[in-house]
């Protein structure tokens, strides 16, 4: 789906003089469109981020998002942001707007006060709930009542590669980045083509990408993409979207290598959640015991791999080349954007207890199944 500027063409004449005589004020309520913002160099215009934002560089820009429910285990996560997301026809039903910009115009809670104060010209966010019964104009109008006119708001909503460089040539359009920003989107493009290059005419294992651990859910998206991309078959994951998977499914497709690309956990936190997920795994059929006690088990850092579409999307790809080829190419990213789950010896396939390590310059052979 093609990211959309939205605007009413109702600027008053003061923003429009504004926008003509001094730079752009850009706001981006996602990181990675944070990261496209800073990838085209124009980090400058930028006057206010995600809390989830974490260049250094931006630090000091004001926090303009927040956590919606705080820190809860993954099921009641998974719970809470459902039930959210259910809310929200009903606050643009209701004319609730205040309170439908705070929980909707981002996958955050947004500080609404802090947003007027701003004054942007530019907003870069993926609003949230849209459908039949919850249109941008929802949000639109408390916005441009709120600022006493209508920013520019793109709607970033990629779902597959393609869409992630249609979202970044939108973010650079509406910047007015020109030749100099497609430069360095495609600059972006060459270094991803690549690092899928250095993969070729390799073996290709059967992965598995984890998205989500309880309940379980593999990845989709531009996921399978990257798999595909990086010289892999993603057994599981389809284009689509995210899916939830059973025990029994996994020991189905029998997977080489399961890869746990945990949304939004940091790395040691995605080895604690990886462990737990494969425990139950274990337990809940025999037949899935097996095949996690032959695969290789991969965690990547769930903060910024796979989970920032935008820029971080070609090191995403480099850390699966670099995991599942490591005689092709090494990137660096062992230890910091992904380790490996080594296991200690089992006596017996079920017997799957699991030991977290940081990371090894050893590469593991692909398991045959």
């Amino acid at each position: 789906m093609k990211a959309k500027s939205l605007a009413t063409g109702k600027q008053s004449v003061a923003a429009t003089q504004a926008a003509q005589d001094s730079p752009l004020r850009v706001l981006s309520l996602l990181p990675g469109a944070t990261d496209t913002v800073r990838a085209l160099g124009a980090a400058n215009l930028l006057i206010g981020r995600t809390h989830e934002c974490d260049w250094t560089e931006l630090q000091t820009l004001p926090i303009v998002t927040s956590d919606k429910l705080g820190d809860m285990p993954p099921a009641d996560l998974d719970a809470a942001m459902a039930a959210c997301g259910g809310a929200l026809p009903t606050l643009g039903w209701c004319g609730g707007g205040i309170a439908l910009l705070d929980q909707g115009l981002s996958p955050y809670r947004t500080d609404v006060e802090q947003l007027v104060m701003l004054r942007p010209d530019v907003i870069l966010t993926q609003m949230q709930g849209l459908g039949p019964d919850l249109t941008p104009d929802h949000y639109q109008s408390p916005l441009e009542q709120l600022l006493g006119y209508m920013p520019t708001v793109v709607q970033l909503e990629a779902l597959e590669m393609e869409g992630v460089w249609r979202d970044m040539r939108s973010i650079s359009e509406a910047l007015k980045l020109g030749r100099e920003g497609l430069e360095k989107i495609s600059t972006l493009q060459r270094r991803l083509k690549a690092a899928s290059d250095s993969a070729r005419g390799r073996p290709r294992p059967r992965v598995v990408v984890v998205q989500w651990s309880d309940p379980l859910f593999v990845a989709g998206g531009w996921v399978p993409q990257l798999v595909e991309l990086a010289g892999a078959r993603d057994v599981l994951g389809r284009v689509e979207a995210a899916a939830t998977f059973t025990a029994q499914q996994l020991a189905d497709t029998r997977p080489d290598v399961l890869v746990f690309g945990l949304c939004g956990f940091g790395l040691l936190e995605s080895q604690r959640l990886a462990t737990k997920a494969l425990d139950q795994l274990a337990a809940e059929c025999r037949a899935a015991a097996g095949v996690i006690h032959r695969a290789r088990v991969i965690v990547t850092d769930g903060l910024r791999v796979f989970s920032r579409p935008g820029p971080w999307l070609v090191q995403s790809l480099e850390v699966l080349v670099e995991a599942l080829h490591g005689e092709a190419q090494e990137y660096g990213h062992e230890g910091q954007l992904w380790a490996l789950l080594l296991r200690e010896p089992a006596q017996d396939s079920a017997d799957v207890g699991l030991k977290v390590t940081r990371g090894s310059s050893v590469v593991m052979p692909v398991g045959a199944v």
